[in-house]
């Protein structure tokens, strides 16, 4: 997972994908979790950083606390899949989480009767 700013200024995309050569023509798709926003960029190009790839890119739907999954594409070939989490406030010893306070632990009952979630 990604970390990406809520901004329509130009953002720099990191990437390991299947094809680790520079490519021109790619596309992005990049849809918000729970809304099913989409926008796609086309026409990007790739560069090489070591093993990785870099993609720039200006984005226009990100809102900030957000989960977004984004698809990269060379023609009708996938190359990458991920998500990103979209926030401005980032500090680096803090834990982030997607599901932060939406299950609540219980203690009570017969301890027995416990079971574990996977």
């Amino acid at each position: 997972m990604i970390r990406l700013l809520p901004s329509t200024n130009a953002q720099t995309i990191k990437v390991l994908p299947r094809v680790s050569t520079a490519q021109t023509g790619l596309s992005l798709k990049i849809t918000e979790d729970g809304t099913n926003k989409s926008e796609t960029l086309t026409g990007l190009s790739s560069t090489v950083s070591g093993n990785f790839i870099d993609l720039n890119c200006t984005f226009s739907i990100l809102s900030d606390n957000s989960i977004y999954n984004y698809e990269i594409f060379s023609g009708s070939t996938l190359l990458f899949r991920d998500k990103a989490y979209c926030t401005d406030s980032y500090l680096s010893n803090s834990v982030y989480t997607i599901n932060d306070s939406k299950y609540t632990e219980s203690d009570s009952g017969d301890s027995s009767q416990q079971y574990i979630m996977v």
